[in-house]
């Protein structure tokens, strides 16, 4: 009896010898979790909404600004369609880009002179194709991006005056300055990129410029006052900078 008492105490030693110099147990290690959507990236795209905007024709004589021939009137909203070409660089939550973008107009409006000027008379003002070159500061929040932007802006215009029995009419590129509110959402995510929507507010204003200088045909040489306010959807397929994508949504 005695010799199974020993052994049994001298097995349960042992047993605890070989414990004590046994390796502890690796702690569990979590998964990474996915990463979230990074807005480095040049994209292309297409957009096209609505513009409208307001115009004012005021004579000029000399060095010497006159009264306004037309008042501040209204151009019609018209259609607004093109494309961009732009890059953003994302710094943890803070965006930093660039974009270009080219639209077709035909946003215009004409009314009729006013006295002391001949009420006969019709001035008008066309803005045909519009181009404008912005920085964008935006807030990732994952697929989401939130952006403030502004820049430069070029616009091709027309000044038409007009009676009864002759039209003069006056072209100009137009520069201002541009700067708007916007939204984008990557809607699809893949290896190579994304597919984005955006939604975008731009109001331009042109300032001043000198139109049927010297005078024609009656039609007295003015200043054309121009603004522009522009709404506008789009879709850009953006290209990743050798930056793999973890989560495909």
């Amino acid at each position: 009896m005695k010799r199974l008492l020993v052994a049994a105490m001298a097995a349960g030693l042992a047993s605890h010898a070989v414990a004590a110099d046994a390796p502890a147990a690796a702690p569990a290690v979590k998964a990474p979790a996915p990463a979230g959507y990074n807005w480095t990236s040049c994209y292309v795209g297409i957009q096209g909404g609505g513009n409208w905007g307001k115009s004012e024709h005021v004579r000029r004589a000399g060095d010497v600004s006159g009264p306004t021939i037309t008042g501040t009137f209204n151009l019609s909203g018209a259609a607004v369609a093109g494309g961009v070409f732009g890059c953003d660089f994302q710094i943890e939550k803070t965006v930093l880009g660039f974009e270009n973008d080219a639209s077709w107009t035909n946003q215009h409006g004409k009314v009729q002179d006013l006295p002391p000027f001949n009420v006969g008379v019709t001035s008008g003002t066309r803005e045909k194709w519009i181009d404008m070159f912005r920085g964008r500061v935006g807030y990732a929040l994952d697929q989401f991006l939130i952006y403030g932007t502004a820049g430069i802006a070029f616009a091709g215009t027309e000044v038409t005056v007009s009676n009864q029995a002759v039209q003069v009419t006056s072209s100009q590129t137009r520069t201002g300055l541009a700067a708007g509110l916007g939204g984008e959402w990557a809607a699809y995510v893949d290896t190579w990129g994304a597919v984005t929507l955006k939604l975008e507010y731009v109001h331009v204003d042109f300032g001043s410029k000198r139109y049927v200088d010297p005078p024609i045909s009656g039609a007295v040489t003015r200043d054309v006052r121009l603004t522009d306010d522009i709404v506008r959807a789009g879709v850009n397929v953006r290209l990743n900078w050798d930056r793999p994508v973890v989560t495909k949504y």
